[in-house]
């Protein structure tokens, strides 16, 4: 029997044979997320709207979110011991914990709400008030995407975590909010600390003091998540883990080469859809994703070929930190203005704008933490400067959108400093944008337009000056 949801299931990739196997636990989410006909109905419309649904791959990368939102909201129902993390991760020991049992489920489930609540059915605001509602108010520069992970389990829709992994060498809220549900529901929780202040110029070098500091953190989160959760690090999850992962970052290494094509052959709303993937799901929704992706990098490929673009040929090259998690109309805002983004600071690090890892450790946190300091993420803004600099030639830039998250004092901090070596050391423009790439309810797409659409008539002009230059 047809359920309500059938078509925008099938719309976002799923297969029929799959809808019918699943037909009681999509029900029982869907009840849980208190989603009925007329909430499937708008999602559709706004799927098709903001959404490349001409592509296969993007409608089964949906698919994947919506797999990992079913296993999310069902895991402790379906007698799973849930350890969450969050946005930006250290992912190395959810990925170890994750490999060494079938019976244990590791997420990041903010950024699971935001792509699912946000980017799907766009009914993210309940959640995000109820966690505003729970210990994170509005108007003291809460992150978002906390408020989302408080909010989704007050409101009962995602579970009590058994163990909580807290990457506090990044953001610094991260810990805090994770304290917040330790307070509110007994959640053990393990801090994965580090030190983020390299010397200027020091990046891509590093001292190995630091990498055995930072393992030393990974190794107790490890030894914490083995108590909590009654299981065994098994000896060689590292290498499962990564062998597993090893089709996305070779598919994502390729996407980022089809994006050096003019003009673009996707929008940056699709490929953050990819990126968030990685660094979210260790199960389900990372493997569905794989899948999605080798379809995806077989139509871009054709698009490449053909000479299709999301923008015009020619337009000015932009890019940016990362794609909103929840709202695609506001990413959108930037190619609207006629902009084409090939890559994010995010894409970027993953698919090929890295170094490689140094020296050679023995216990899993040091291996982790060693693969882990090659990304900027772990040295400050030098180092993060230092991939927009790469960047400039891989892809052909013809500026930067820096945005900043004026609730994320390890972005909002470099801001500026950001912009004024971007420019002094590529010579290009940046527009330094204030956002939240998590909730659109303040920054939403018709507030950053007049600023967005501003700087890419200004790069045209630069453009139309530049070529007139040459020609003469």
């Amino acid at each position: 029997m047809k359920g309500y949801y059938d078509d925008l299931f099938r719309l976002c990739g799923f297969e029929d044979e799959e809808i019918n196997s699943e037909r009681s636990r999509i029900k029982a989410t869907l009840e849980k997320l208190e989603l009925g006909p007329e909430d499937m109905e708008r999602a559709d419309a706004w799927v098709r709207e903001y959404h490349d649904i001409s592509l296969a791959g993007v409608r089964k990368l949906l698919g994947a979110w919506l797999k990992e939102l079913i296993d999310l909201v069902l895991a402790k129902e379906e007698g799973k011991k849930i350890v969450y993390f969050g946005f930006p991760a250290i992912l190395g020991p959810g990925l170890m914990l994750s490999a060494s049992s079938k019976d244990v489920f590791v997420s990041a489930p903010d950024m699971v709400l935001d792509h699912t609540m946000g980017q799907i059915f766009n009914k993210l605001t309940p959640i995000l008030e109820a966690g505003e509602a729970n210990g994170l108010p509005p108007g003291h520069a809460m992150c978002s995407l906390w408020q989302a992970k408080v909010g989704g389990v007050a409101k009962g829709i995602i579970p009590v975590p058994d163990f909580a992994l807290a990457s506090s060498y990044y953001c610094d809220m991260g810990s805090k909010a994770d304290d917040l549900v330790t307070a509110l529901y007994g959640t053990p929780i393990a801090y994965i600390d580090g030190i983020m202040d390299s010397k200027w110029g020091e990046f891509p070098g590093f001292l190995p003091d630091r990498v055995e500091y930072l393992g030393a953190q990974i190794n107790q989160a490890l030894k914490m998540g083995e108590e909590a959760l009654g299981i065994k690090i098994a000896p060689d999850a590292w290498e499962i883990s990564r062998e597993s992962s090893r089709p996305f970052r070779d598919n994502l290494v390729r996407l980022v080469d089809l994006m050096k094509a003019d003009p673009v052959p996707v929008s940056i709303v699709e490929l953050e859809l990819l990126e968030a993937l990685s660094g979210s799901s260790t199960g389900r929704g990372i493997r569905e994703g794989v899948k999605a992706m080798d379809i995806l990098v077989k139509e871009l490929d054709k698009r490449v070929r053909a000479g299709v673009g999301v923008t015009e040929k020619g337009a000015p090259r932009v890019m940016v930190r990362l794609g909103h998690t929840s709202d695609p109309r506001v990413t959108r805002v930037i190619e609207d203005a006629g902009l084409a983004v090939p890559l994010t600071f995010i894409l970027g690090s993953f698919g090929g704008v890295r170094v490689e890892p140094k020296g050679a450790y023995n216990t899993p946190g040091e291996i982790i933490a060693n693969y882990e300091m090659t990304g900027g993420y772990y040295h400050g803004t030098d180092a993060q400067i230092q991939f927009y600099e790469k960047a400039t030639q891989i892809m052909n830039l013809d500026g930067f959108i820096a945005q900043y998250l004026y609730n994320c004092r390890p972005v909002a901090t470099i801001s500026h400093a950001q912009r004024r070596y971007l420019e002094e050391k590529t010579g290009l423009p940046v527009l330094s944008l204030e956002i939240d790439n998590f909730d659109s309810r303040t920054h939403s797409a018709d507030s950053l337009r007049t600023k967005v659409e501003t700087f890419a008539e200004m790069l045209r002009a630069r453009k139309r000056s530049a070529s007139q230059i040459d020609f003469i």
